[in-house]
């Protein structure tokens, strides 16, 4: 295990002050390019420090009572209250804890700290597979140079998410792009994030030989999926037949989707991901975990890959 330059831990932490410097934050996170380093830590001498991290997720709820979480939005770069003071549902750890100014949930806020940390935002050249999201509008907002795209967007659900994408303030018409076929030309991006929606993808591998191709040399990936951090080998829920046809191979598993209602879940990645992120062009590739109460992370997991 290594902390890599781009993410700093601090070793003593102060009082949160009401605003800070937006370059000056980093979102801290230990690293792994390998499960059998990750499982030697989890089942050694971090077993208890990981343990009651755990368990402090899982109490968030009833510890807060009635108030939200204070704590430092590393978007914002502003003190700020996550979750809304009862609605437990709000505070959970991957899906809650919306920042009350950006509104973006925990796992955004991580990723996309992890996502622009070091870039020089007035001149980068940053591409997010979901556009109308609240990141997305986030994102647009702070990179000029900002795309982002949906996909299968007939008339009707073109026109609802259009609506979606600017009831949530984003500017311009929605773009429509299937990320296993990219029309962008090579090198054209300095970073590219894909926040939970490779598992939706049949064919991610050809995905990520995209993303590597329309990568600029030296330029990153960053992935949220769902992950199972003691598996090594991705567990495939389901499959495209020849025909078209969708064969389950497990429970059904539908994620939401504030416009259609619902996306099929195809697969839970396992630590296999980076083998063919490397095999996809990569040269480096490592799930990150970040635990910082103070910026309202517990126990994330991110991957963040570079070209």
């Amino acid at each position: 295990m290594r902390l890599p330059r781009f993410l700093s831990r601090r070793a003593a932490r102060s009082p949160l002050p009401r605003r800070v410097d937006a370059g000056d934050v980093r979102v801290p996170g230990e690293c792994w390019s390998r499960r059998a380093d990750f499982l030697a830590l989890r089942d050694g001498v971090g077993h208890e420090r990981l343990k009651a991290q755990w368990q402090m997720g899982v109490q968030l709820p009833n510890a807060l009572g009635e108030e939200g979480l204070s704590g430092l939005c590393p978007l914002c770069a502003e003190r700020v209250v996550f979750g809304r003071p009862g609605d437990a549902a709000s505070f959970d750890v991957r899906e809650g804890l919306a920042c009350s100014r950006c509104c973006n949930n925990a796992r955004m806020r991580q990723a996309l700290s992890l996502l622009l940390d070091g870039l020089p935002l007035a001149t980068a050249r940053v591409y997010l597979t979901e556009q109308a999201s609240p990141g997305f509008v986030w994102l647009q907002q702070q990179v000029p140079n900002a795309q982002g795209s949906e996909y299968g967007l007939d008339a009707a659900r073109r026109a609802r998410l259009q609506r979606w994408f600017n009831d949530l303030g984003g500017q311009g018409t929605l773009n429509e792009a299937d990320i296993t076929a990219l029309r962008d030309p090579d090198a054209s991006f300095d970073a590219i994030g894909c926040f939970d929606v490779l598992e939706h993808v049949p064919d991610y591998r050809a995905a990520l030989r995209e993303f590597a191709r329309v990568l600029a040399p030296g330029g990153r990936l960053v992935l949220t999926v769902p992950f199972l951090e003691t598996v090594q080998q991705t567990l495939v829920r389901a499959r495209l037949r020849e025909d078209g046809s969708i064969e389950h191979l497990e429970p059904e598993e539908i994620h939401g989707d504030p416009v259609s209602g619902g996306v099929l879940c195809f697969y839970h990645f396992g630590w296999d991901l980076l083998d063919a992120l490397r095999e996809a062009g990569f040269r480096r590739a490592e799930w990150i975990r970040s635990f910082a109460p103070e910026y309202g992370l517990f126990g994330l997991w991110a991957l963040r890959a570079e070209r």
